[in-house]
């Protein structure tokens, strides 16, 4: 059984590689290339989430287990199986960006990078991917820490100032 499964790994992986590296290059009905790159923008989105998530906690378990953060090895998997609505999929990316993905989630884990600069920094190399890949939508990474900024964002006010929308409502403006 190993020697299948290897060998329908490596078909996946091939797969998955080629799917990357003719998204440039697609033609044909618009609407099925439409379709394929909205496709592999979903699969990015979720292969950049696994693997900021693997860094965070890979992180997290050499901080635990008080081993030096110098001898963390800050490279990933260039192939991952992430989860989509039609099962388990084989997606590939490029190592100088998968590994900064998970550099990203080693960074903010050990807080030398906020939530805000996370994002920034993801969002910059997503254009980059989007563009170079002709993806019609662009790759909207990390949403898990878009909705905690957000909260975070409602729960304290930008300046320091209760809203004035209560003021105007209980009738305490001034006329």
């Amino acid at each position: 059984m190993s020697i299948l499964g290897s060998i329908k790994r490596k078909g996946e992986r091939k797969k998955a590689h080629t799917f990357y590296h003719q998204m440039p290059k697609l033609k044909g009905d618009p609407r099925e290339v439409r379709k394929l790159r909205s496709l592999m923008t979903a699969r990015l989105t979720a292969f950049i989430d696994t693997t900021f998530i693997e860094g965070a906690k890979k992180t997290e378990s050499f901080q635990d287990s008080q081993t030096p953060l110098s001898t963390l090895k800050l490279e990933t998997e260039t192939y991952k199986n992430v989860k989509t609505l039609g099962g388990i999929v084989c997606v590939y990316m490029p190592s100088k960006m998968a590994n900064y993905f998970f550099e990203l989630g080693s960074l903010y884990q050990r807080a030398n990078l906020t939530i805000n600069q996370v994002l920034e920094l993801a969002d910059e190399s997503c254009v980059e991917i989007s563009t170079s890949l002709c993806l019609d939508t662009p790759i909207h990474p990390l949403n898990f820490l878009r909705s905690e900024s957000e909260e975070d964002d409602k729960a304290s006010p930008k300046d320091g100032h209760e809203s004035t929308d209560n003021q105007k409502t209980n009738g305490d403006s001034m006329p």
